[in-house]
């Protein structure tokens, strides 16, 4: 792991308004032991606990309750 790499699940959605996509990506690609989950097609923000998508919130749960990383980056539709 790299000094200014982060083991963190990233979660945005294709369509944010306030944090757009191509910055998500570039997170993930500075922190190489990190996680995307990416919203597809989802023009929102807030998504976890906010959007209710069932794909979102479960994932996350997951990653909270264990403390463990997807071992690969992960897709929900909106």
């Amino acid at each position: 792991m790299l000094d200014h790499d982060i083991p963190a699940l990233l979660v945005n959605a294709t369509g944010d308004p306030r944090t757009l996509y191509a910055g998500a990506e570039a997170m993930r690609e500075q922190w190489p032991s990190s996680r995307l989950l990416t919203v597809e097609g989802a023009r929102q923000h807030g998504l976890y606990g906010e959007f209710g998508n069932a794909c979102v919130d479960g994932r996350v749960n997951t990653y909270l309750r264990t403390g463990r990383l997807p071992a690969h980056d992960l897709t929900c539709e909106a």
